[in-house]
């Protein structure tokens, strides 16, 4: 069939991405055209063969019959909505309807297209979805179709037009991917396609810089990694950074940092400092050292953390949920960038203006250490260490009665479609209240391996916890507030063991969730011991 032949699209059906759908290594066989709304947290998938990363605010399509394998969750609950969908011929005079072969306006290979989506697009959608809960009947199919049209729409958008930068941002690419070979002028003009002398001047006015300038700057942002991330002697690492000649590395090197190769490591705390996140913010903080800037999101900085900041006058770079504002950070102008990049293209784009160290873990213990190695703080990120198991031995002390019980503590986590619990083998407060604390998980929640995973009415009933945390989880576009009153009004919420003996406690996601910092383990086990102490209901299971 001619692909010139008319058609239209008719809704099938919706169903959430929870936990469970995009828990690792679950694989999809989507039978149906289908297009993924991701509204939350970030992960790695593998579509038809090809992997990527997917983040909030992202519009899939894929063709039917298509595969999605997930790779990686991470710690980022990702979350949305799998909307499918059919197409058909539009009929002709003499001709029945009849399933059209529709294909992506993109034509990739691989059968998906992504679309990255404006705050407000998302937010529109999010209402629409919103809507169709509330419908019945035609109305509720008219609002699906509107919907799936919509979605259509923004996939039929034009592309950006191609620029010349496109072949200036090819020989980005390849000094990025050869830096450490000999690399000339006349390669990257090649690669780019154009003269060198015309070349050279299109650099210079797309990227501030002659090309073979940008090339040593990149040479040195890498040779200064290398000299933080590992022991090599400064002859190896200016071989590594492509630099043939130690003597010239060194004079290059000095240029650029103010400082020899040797003496860099010794003077990395005085370098204009840029944290990715409030949590290595606070913790390089509390090693004396004090970062120029830190990258927040409003919705979700505690105020013990906007206060520290304030008091050390670390500058806060305002971001939206999910948002990886390069221009933002670069304008910052850091000489150092710390903290996980979650998408590659984006730790590219900074590795084009500074050294970048990444790779840290998610658990503050384990971020002192390895920021101290980095800076050389190792003493004083022991003592912090100690300081902090000793909260936590003072705590279990408290909360003897309640362990000895073996009573049993839950982390919902209330979202406005839907609802998860903490897992008992994960990081952060799971970490600290299960293995640490050594806190029992209900039974029928010890299953759960993801951090926070899909939780039902009937498995909440089931676990019935003899004490319950809430988190109302605080999200850029929706609000959760409707959700808990809905499972408020629930008979099995009313049931629970903690509904009825007044042993629920709602907890903030900037503190429980963003804020467990050094400062925030203190005030988070204080909530705990508070919370768990004030009762004298101590039931056995």
């Amino acid at each position: 069939m001619s692909n010139n032949t008319e058609w239209i699209a008719q809704w099938k059906s919706i169903s959430a991405l929870d936990s469970a759908w995009v828990s690792n290594g679950e694989r999809h066989h989507l039978v149906n055209h289908s297009f993924l709304l991701i509204i939350d947290g970030k992960a790695s998938w593998n579509i038809n063969g090809q992997p990527i990363q997917v983040s909030c605010g992202e519009l899939i399509a894929l063709e039917k019959n298509s595969l999605v394998e997930i790779l990686e969750v991470g710690n980022l609950d990702l979350a949305g909505f799998n909307i499918q969908f059919d197409i058909f011929s539009v009929p002709q005079e003499h001709i029945q309807t009849e399933t059209f072969r529709w294909h992506l306006p993109s034509g990739n290979t691989y059968a998906y297209q992504k679309v990255q989506l404006t705050s407000g697009k998302l937010a529109g959608l999010i209402q629409y979805l919103n809507g169709i809960g509330l419908q019945e009947g035609e109305s509720a199919w008219v609002t699906k179709q509107h919907l799936l049209y919509e979605l259509l729409h923004i996939l039929y958008l034009p592309e950006d037009e191609v620029t010349p930068e496109v072949g200036l941002q090819r020989t980005v690419t390849y000094i990025q991917e050869h830096y450490d070979q000999m690399v000339t002028r006349k390669q990257l003009a090649e690669v780019a396609g154009i003269s060198p002398w015309h070349y050279s001047r299109k650099f210079n006015e797309c990227y501030g810089k002659p090309p073979l300038d940008f090339l040593a700057h990149y040479r040195i942002y890498r040779a200064q990694e290398e000299l933080v991330l590992t022991t090599a002697t400064v002859q190896d690492v200016a071989k590594k950074s492509g630099f043939e000649d130690v003597h010239y590395f060194s004079r290059r090197f000095k240029q650029l940092t103010g400082i020899s190769p040797k003496s860099y490591r010794q003077t990395l705390c005085q370098r204009r400092i840029l944290s990715l996140s409030p949590l290595f913010a606070e913790a390089l903080i509390h090693l004396g050292i004090i970062p120029n800037a830190v990258v927040v999101t409003p919705l979700l900085l505690s105020s013990h953390q906007r206060d520290f900041f304030a008091d050390h006058e670390v500058i806060l770079l305002e971001v939206a949920q999910y948002e990886a504002d390069i221009e933002l950070v670069l304008e910052a102008q850091p000489e150092l960038i710390i903290g996980n990049v979650w998408a590659e293209e984006v730790k590219y784009k900074l590795r084009n203006d500074g050294p970048v160290l990444t790779g840290l873990p998610q658990d503050v213990e384990p971020v002192l250490h390895q920021l101290a190695v980095w800076f050389q703080r190792e003493e004083m990120a022991q003592q912090l260490c100690l300081q902090m198991k000793q909260e936590i031995e003072n705590a279990q002390q408290q909360l003897q009665p309640v362990i000895q019980n073996s009573s049993t503590v839950m982390v919902l986590r209330v979202e406005a479609f839907g609802y998860r619990y903490l897992g008992g083998r994960s990081h952060g407060i799971s970490k600290l209240l299960y293995e640490q604390l050594g806190l029992a998980l209900p039974q029928p929640l010890q299953q759960g391996n993801a951090w926070f995973n899909a939780c039902s009415l009937e498995l909440l009933w089931e676990a019935d916890p003899d004490y319950l945390f809430v988190e109302i989880r605080k999200m850029q576009h929706l609000n959760a507030d409707e959700s808990m009153r809905k499972l408020s009004e629930t008979l099995q919420w009313n049931e629970l063991r903690a509904v009825k003996n007044n042993t629920v406690y709602y907890v903030d996601t900037c503190l429980w969730v963003n804020g467990h910092g050094v400062t925030g383990h203190r005030i988070i086990l204080d909530e705990i011991t508070k919370h768990l102490t004030s009762t004298t209901f101590v039931e056995a299971q």
